[in-house]
């Protein structure tokens, strides 16, 4: 069974929209059968509760790193394998690509990255306070025509979340081979004004960041012409972000 792309625009907790289909090939049997699995990893989400992320991870207590709309897993996956200190936390609708991060798990015994089969928004808004070290966002739909614009997950309400759960100096990264969106992306980030590029020069953009794997579909878009921006933003200190809204009073 297909699951065609969903054509509400509006999640359940009222977003718009940023994903098409969550499923594809996938019998309800196969459904379920993948519901059984994702259980030991899931994050819960809504409700109004926070997650209690000592609970989340009993054993790791190193920096998390949140990746909204990680697809197959291929980045979050190998970084939490080469960090089993580190705490990991990857959102995906699309239940094929939860398959395929849940077979990595099993097969390493991760148990170091949790799931968040739910809208990235969502998990935003139950994560606790200055929690977050590093949040990821990459290649997210472009929604190229005009008037879909208001569906790109990247917006001031994103990044409203995001600076309250990122710890001051946490890392934003935005990472997308769409030209149009990079400019959205820069123009969107700077006009919210918590976060600061880290680049000196936008030169730096075309640069990986470290420790980067590169996806599938990277690896596609380049092979195609298309060069990834790789857009790398931190979250003010609170004092700094203060005295940046400080307006100069008339003389």
């Amino acid at each position: 069974m297909t699951e065609k792309l969903h054509k509400k625009p509006l999640t359940a907790d009222g977003h718009n929209r940023s994903f098409g289909r969550v499923a594809s090939r996938m019998s309800p049997a196969e459904q379920t059968a993948l519901d059984a699995r994702l259980a030991p990893y899931a994050v819960d989400v809504g409700g109004g509760r926070k997650i209690d992320l000592k609970a989340l991870f009993p054993v790791q207590d190193g920096p998390l790193l949140v990746e909204l709309g990680m697809g197959k897993g291929e980045q979050i996956c190998v970084r939490a394998q080469a960090n089993a200190g580190h705490r990991f936390i990857g959102c995906e609708v699309y239940r094929n690509g939860l398959e395929k991060v849940l077979r990595v798990i099993e097969a390493a015994g991760l148990s170091n990255l949790r799931l968040c089969p739910h809208d990235g928004r969502a998990l935003l808004d139950s994560l606790p306070d200055a929690s977050v070290d590093n949040l990821l966002v990459l290649y997210p739909d472009p929604w190229p025509k005009k008037k879909h614009h208001k569906r790109r997950i990247v917006q001031a309400d994103l990044l409203d979340a995001a600076a309250r759960v990122l710890k001051p100096d946490g890392t934003l990264l935005l990472v997308t081979d769409i030209v149009d969106y990079a400019l959205w992306m820069i123009s969107t980030v700077y006009g919210h004004g918590v976060f600061f590029p880290t680049a000196i020069s936008p030169a730096e953009w075309a640069v990986q960041p470290e420790g980067w794997h590169p996806t599938g579909y990277e690896k596609k878009a380049l092979r195609e012409g298309r060069k990834p921006f790789y857009l790398h933003f931190k979250r003010r200190a609170v004092q700094e972000n203060q005295a940046h809204n400080l307006k100069t009073p008339a003389c």
